[in-house]
């Protein structure tokens, strides 16, 4: 059987003042048992607060957590990634901002509402004998234009890394924006000066199925477009693809689905003998 290996993308949700009914409190096991039962070896997650985080690999313990909070003291919301240690090695993890000057903590591109950031981490996959890197994101929710620069950063974060070594490359987040809009266009047509780049959005695999919407409002509606995404390179083929729809006891466990994927490599794993 050919080797695969399942990735998730999932909006968390943090809490507002006006989240009550929907508190994090109230959803944490039903976000816990979602994750556990995805089986996904690695998992971006989006608005993820230093005590979901601590709820998460306090119940997950077969998890660890990389990434920094988006604000100068590294505080806040967390564009973290799970990784499930036994079938994955990490060997280097960082978090940069959507900004012009990524390096730079809590800097913002401009008109943005908040500090936006990118996690990204190399791991070795056990079960397809190969290195990868994997990026997680969240966008703004207002500005278009905020939307642009943080897609051309991570493009060019992921061309600075390639000069080091040329790897697999997963991008997955919300990127509060339709598969139509210009951010969208520049991954998914690839739209961009990097020719060592090509990514593939998960919704154009047949196996995705139609595209449905993947923000619901705690409501279940899937009315709209998407605007959470997976996208791969060319080293990788997607096997199935999924929004995971469940309720758990009456109760969705955030206000967005999860994006669950399924991937081999379409070279298969290295010859160890070579």
């Amino acid at each position: 059987m050919k080797p695969t290996i399942r990735v998730a993308s999932f909006n968390l949700k943090h809490d507002f003042l006006f989240s009550r009914n929907n508190s994090w409190r109230r959803r944490r096991d039903a976000v816990c048992r979602i994750l556990r039962e995805s089986k996904a070896s690695i998992v971006g997650v989006q608005e993820m607060m230093p005590d979901m985080r601590a709820d998460i690999v306090g119940q997950l313990k077969e998890y660890d957590a990389c990434g920094l909070g988006r604000t100068r003291r590294l505080q806040n919301e967390q564009s973290a990634i799970l990784l499930r240690r036994r079938e994955i090695e990490l060997a280097f993890s960082e978090t940069f901002w959507l900004s012009k000057h990524p390096s730079k903590r809590g800097s913002r591109a401009y008109f943005a509402f908040f500090p936006r950031i990118c996690t990204v981490c190399e791991i070795y996959v056990k079960t397809l004998g190969q290195k990868i890197r994997v990026f997680n994101t969240h966008f703004d929710h207002i500005c278009a234009p905020a939307r642009t620069l943080s897609v051309r950063t991570i493009l060019q974060y992921m061309h600075q890394l390639n000069q080091s070594e040329q790897l697999p490359i997963i991008l997955m987040g919300d990127l509060n924006a339709a598969p139509d809009s210009k951010a969208i266009r520049i991954l998914s047509e690839n739209r961009h000066e990097y020719p060592d780049i090509h990514l593939t959005s998960l919704y154009a695999f047949s196996c995705a199925g139609a595209i449905r919407s993947t923000f619901h409002g705690f409501h279940g509606s899937g009315r709209r477009k998407p605007i959470d995404y997976i996208f791969v390179s060319d080293e990788l083929q997607v096997e199935a693809a999924y929004v995971d729809t469940t309720q758990i006891d009456g109760r969705f466990p955030s206000d967005h689905y999860p994006l669950i994927a399924v991937l081999s490599l379409k070279s298969g794993p290295p010859d160890k003998e070579g």
